[in-house]
């Protein structure tokens, strides 16, 4: 039998998940635009990410929640990547 899932746990959860995902956006965007993060305090990423979950709220909630195999997708391409630029130096 599954175990009963908590509410207010799992709105919290999907909160989480949909600001991480408007922060992704937002750095996404800093680096499209030729600049690099390294230039924004973190409290301008901040106030970025605010701003893009306010205007696009209901799209980052309603997305999906990643499984596990999503999950371990990018962590293998992320050791890809790194192994990568290990060689490259």
């Amino acid at each position: 039998m599954p175990k009963q899932i908590d509410e207010q746990r799992f709105q919290m959860a999907v909160m989480c998940l949909a600001l991480g995902r408007a922060k992704s956006a937002v750095k996404a965007d800093i680096l499209a635009n030729g600049q690099k993060v390294s230039q924004f305090s973190c409290r301008e990423i901040n106030e970025k990410r605010e701003a893009f979950f306010a205007c696009h709220m209901e799209e980052l909630i309603r997305r999906p929640l990643p499984t596990f195999g999503d999950c371990l997708r990018s962590r293998v391409i992320a050791r890809k990547r790194n192994h990568s630029q290990d060689h490259s130096r």
